[in-house]
């Protein structure tokens, strides 16, 4: 028992002296390891936001990674996947858009989302295309691309659209394809 406490008496004390006089750092490697110019503030991975007016719930926006730059130009890149998913006046989950990629520019209150863009309203019926801008002061999302929607067993094509924010009402340019309507069935108004 003598024997164990004289060699923890004196190993114990090298142990912490030795991983105290390790412990140094070379102002050459600190440098090197320096962050670039152009990198953004905030990395945030498998992140959901949800944004509020009056208490509810107006829409929720996740993705795998959220990058974040502060300084001019103030933008948010999402990558690896976004979900935007639109509530209705009750807080009630509505219209969600999906893509591969988007960026936010908050001074121009835009989001745009790009790559395999799908967007299903309340009424299912859904929107395909490669781009989708969506102007928040506006209300309302615009592409140039071509679009396809999905109305239950009806497909319209087009090049280019504008519609409402949630995707509930809108407008589809230089329409292509073919509608089979029931007698009393209407287009949604703009």
């Amino acid at each position: 028992m003598r024997r164990i406490r004289r060699i923890l008496s004196w190993s114990v004390p090298a142990l912490l002296a030795g991983m105290f006089l390790s412990c140094t750092n070379d102002l050459d490697q600190v440098a090197a390891v320096a962050v670039a110019d152009d990198a953004p503030e905030r990395v945030t991975s498998g992140s959901e936001q949800v944004y509020t007016e009056q208490g509810r719930p107006k829409y929720k926006l996740a993705a795998g990674v959220i990058r974040e730059w502060v300084r001019e130009p103030q933008r948010t890149a999402l990558e690896e996947g976004v979900r935007l998913e639109f509530f209705d006046s009750v807080g009630q989950p509505g219209s969600v858009l999906t893509a591969r990629r988007g960026m936010v520019l908050p001074k121009e209150r835009r989001m745009e989302a790009s790559g395999q863009v799908v967007f299903v309203n309340s009424r299912g019926e859904r929107l395909d295309t490669e781009q989708i801008i969506w102007y928040q002061d506006s209300a309302r999302i615009y592409t140039d691309k071509a679009v396809r929607i999905q109305r239950g067993d009806n497909i319209i094509h087009g090049q280019g659209l504008v519609a409402a924010e949630d995707f509930s009402r809108y407008r589809v340019k230089r329409v292509t394809g073919t509608l089979q309507m029931a007698t009393g069935d209407t287009l949604p108004a703009q």
